[in-house]
């Protein structure tokens, strides 16, 4: 068989792993990952769903090639097993994707003893994502703010956050409302420390209050 063939061939073989890997990509925050990483990944992707579809399509191939008179090869492609190599890369990159953002697997391998790990990129990700809610962030300058962790930054050493409802809390421990949609602290902001408050959704259009700090 000729070598672009063969090229043709490893690819198809590879492309539903990298297209799950590409999704994934986009939905999850992951830690940095070298190109090896990225093509063994591919490789486990492509394994899992041949192994899954390869069944129902008599274990082939889902294009085909054969001889022509002169001496060339003529492609046919299966659309039903390339579909459904394309809807499989999709549900499994996304669940993927669901599965590294709410820490499923690695949840069960700590109940288990198994690890200590999560699949967060950060403690940074892994406080905001599993805790989230009402805050009260303290800056370097000692002033004080407290609202709804509405977005975050995916980088710890970004360390940004946004605010929704949010209000100064002054030294008489009064709130002075912020008038707008929040506030947005960045790294430069110099974040010292992240209390997270109780709280309970009493209204949902008026946010969490507080019931202690």
């Amino acid at each position: 068989m000729p070598g672009k063939i063969e090229a043709l061939g490893i690819l198809l073989l590879l492309l539903p792993g990298f297209t799950c890997a590409y999704i994934c990509q986009h939905l999850a925050m992951r830690r940095e990952r070298t190109e090896l990483d990225k093509v063994v990944e591919a490789l486990i992707f492509s394994f899992v769903l041949y192994l899954a579809t390869w069944p129902f399509f008599g274990y082939t191939l889902p294009v085909s090639w054969h001889p022509a008179t002169d001496g060339s090869y003529l492609i046919y492609p299966h659309y039903s097993h390339l579909l459904t190599l394309l809807i499989a890369s999709i549900v499994l990159g996304v669940l993927y994707a669901a599965n590294i953002n709410h820490d499923w697997l690695l949840t069960l391998f700590r109940w288990c003893n198994i690890t200590e790990r999560t699949a967060r990129v950060s403690v940074w990700t892994d406080i905001f994502q599993t805790i989230g809610g009402f805050v009260q962030i303290r800056l370097k300058d000692g002033r004080r703010l407290i609202g709804w962790v509405r977005d975050y930054s995916d980088d710890a050493t970004d360390s940004s956050v946004f605010l929704e409802d949010a209000a100064w809390v002054l030294e008489s421990e009064e709130q002075q409302a912020i008038d707008g949609p929040g506030i947005l602290l960045t790294k430069e902001s110099g974040i010292e420390t992240v209390t997270f408050l109780n709280w309970t959704e009493t209204d949902s259009s008026k946010g969490p209050d507080i019931e202690e700090s």
